[in-house]
C-alpha cells in the first residue's frame, strides 16, 4: 500500500538520492500502534524500503520525540525501532539528543521564537508520518499538527494559540511528502480515543491537501480545521476539497465515520 500511495502521487520527483532525508513519525506516547495512537513501523519500514530502492536514498534519518526524553526511548524500543533501523541501515534519532537552534519565524502569527533540532532543519526532505487521528485540541493531528514534536524546550509551548502556532511552524518546517498511517485510527482522541480499522495509506506532497484527505477519510470536514484554514490562507498549501486531486482508491470507498472530539461535534 505504501509503495503504491508513493508512485500514484510522483514522490520521486521530490525526494533526491543525495538528500539528507528525515522521517517523522508521531510517538506522541509508549502506545502500540493497534490503539490508533502511533505510527506502525511497518509504514515506516516500508517508506524507507522505497528511498532506497526507488530513490537509492544514503543518508535517513528516524527522528521523533514525545513529552520527555525517556518515554521517547520507550516508545521507540515498544514499537521496534531499533531493530529496523539496524535492519535497513538507518539513523535512529531521539530529538532530545540533537542540538537544539533558536529559530525566528517571520511574519509569525503567534509562535515568534522557537528552539528546533538542528537535525530537522538541516534535512533536505522532511517526510511526516503521522497516525489517522482526531485531536481534543486542533480536531486532528496528521502531518502538520505532527511536527510538534519537533518542539522545544517544552512542548505544551505550542498549547497557547494552537492553530496559529501550528501555522507558524509549519511555514518554517516544509515537508516534502506526507505519508498518514491509517490502517487504524484514532477516533474522539489522540492518546485516549478507539481504534479503528481504516485500512487506508494516504500520502501526498501538498502538506495541508493532504491532512484535508486525511480528514475527509474520517468525515470531517477539512474546512472547520482552523489550522488547515489559517495554512491555506498563508499559501502553504490547498484546503478547498474541489481543487485536491485524488488518486488511487475512491474517497467514498475508504471514509470512515469517525467520533468527533467532544469540543468539535
Amino acid at each position: 500500500m505504501v509503495r503504491e500511495a508513493l508512485d500514484l502521487i510522483g514522490a520521486r520527483r521530490v525526494v533526491k538520492r543525495t538528500d539528507r532525508i528525515l522521517l517523522k513519525p508521531n510517538y506522541v506516547e509508549p502506545m502500540m500502534p493497534d490503539t490508533g495512537v502511533t505510527t506502525d513501523p511497518r509504514v515506516i519500514e516500508a517508506v524507507v524500503d522505497w528511498l532506497q530502492t526507488e530513490v537509492g536514498g544514503k543518508d535517513i534519518t528516524i527522528a521523533e520525540s514525545t513529552w520527555q526524553r525517556s518515554r521517547t526511548q520507550r516508545a521507540f524500543e515498544m514499537v521496534g525501532l531499533p531493530e529496523l533501523a539496524k535492519r535497513r541501515g538507518v539513523k535512529l534519532l531521539n530529538l532530545y539528543d540533537d542540538e537544539h537552534v533558536e529559530v525566528t519565524i517571520p511574519n509569525a502569527l503567534s509562535l515568534k521564537k522557537v528552539l528546533l533540532p538542528r537535525t530537522v532543519l538541516d534535512a533536505d526532505c522532511l517526510i511526516t508520518m503521522p497516525k489517522l487521528k482526531c485531536h481534543c485540541m486542533a480536531y486532528i493531528t496528521l502531518g502538520i499538527k505532527n511536527l510538534m514534536g519537533c518542539v522545544f524546550p517544552e512542548k505544551d509551548l505550542m498549547h497557547r494559540d494552537l492553530d496559529e502556532r501550528l501555522c507558524d511552524l509549519a511555514s518554517v518546517l516544509r515537508s516534502k511528502l506526507t505519508v498518514i498511517d491509517g490502517l487504524i485510527g484514532s477516533e474522539r482522541h489522540e492518546t485516549s480515543g478507539s481504534p479503528v480499522k481504516t485500512d487506508v495509506i494516504i500520502a501526498g506532497i501538498d502538506p495541508v491537501a493532504t491532512d484535508a484527505v486525511g480528514a475527509m477519510v474520517m468525515s470531517i470536514d477539512p474546512t472547520r480545521v482552523e489550522h488547515l484554514r489559517l495554512c491555506h490562507d498563508h499559501g502553504l498549501g490547498e484546503l478547498r476539497p474541489e481543487h485536491i486531486r485524488l488518486v488511487g482508491a475512491p474517497l467514498d470507498k475508504v471514509r470512515k465515520k469517525y467520533r468527533q472530539p467532544s469540543g468539535f461535534r
